[in-house]
């Protein structure tokens, strides 16, 4: 039932159209130079993206920030997950229960869950959705919160 729903939300975000509408410019008579109008209902220009799929979301500084901040949480939420079940306990998250017994998958993952919050946030700051272009930064908040919460409860186990 995961899968299907993984499968689902990365058609959802992958289908979501990449470019504006082009509209043709109006054309200028001999010797005058061609006049930018703006057509009601026309997109303005946007400028063209930087990098390529990979690292188009680091581009930007605040989305940059707030994934090394969810890298740094992930990393200590990992670590910590994998010390409490070397000890004798076990994952509570079923989502990521497949991917902790072998520490390169839960390294690919957690990689993987940063680059996605990553660009799920810079798909929402360049959104044609006001709501999404202010709320661009709740889903690596989220993320944040789950993996510094999961990084203090296992070290809190750790303790003990």
């Amino acid at each position: 039932m995961v899968w299907i729903v993984r499968i689902a939300l990365f058609l959802l975000l992958a289908s979501v159209p990449v470019r504006g509408q082009d509209v043709p410019a109006p054309a200028a008579s001999e010797g005058e130079a061609p006049a930018k109008s703006v057509l009601p209902g026309a997109l303005p220009e946007k400028p063209a993206p930087q990098g390529n799929f990979l690292t188009r979301p680091f581009y930007d500084k605040k989305i940059r920030l707030l994934a090394g901040i969810n890298a740094g949480a992930a990393v200590w939420d990992d670590v910590s997950s994998r010390k409490v079940i070397d000890q004798g306990g076990y994952e509570r998250n079923p989502l990521i229960r497949p991917f902790v017994h072998n520490s390169g998958t839960l390294a690919a993952e957690s990689v993987a869950e940063v680059w996605l919050m990553a660009y799920l946030a810079d798909r929402m700051k360049r959104s044609g959705h006001p709501i999404l272009r202010k709320t661009w930064w709740v889903p690596q908040t989220l993320n944040i919160t789950a993996k510094v919460s999961g990084g203090a409860y296992n070290t809190s186990l750790l303790v003990r």
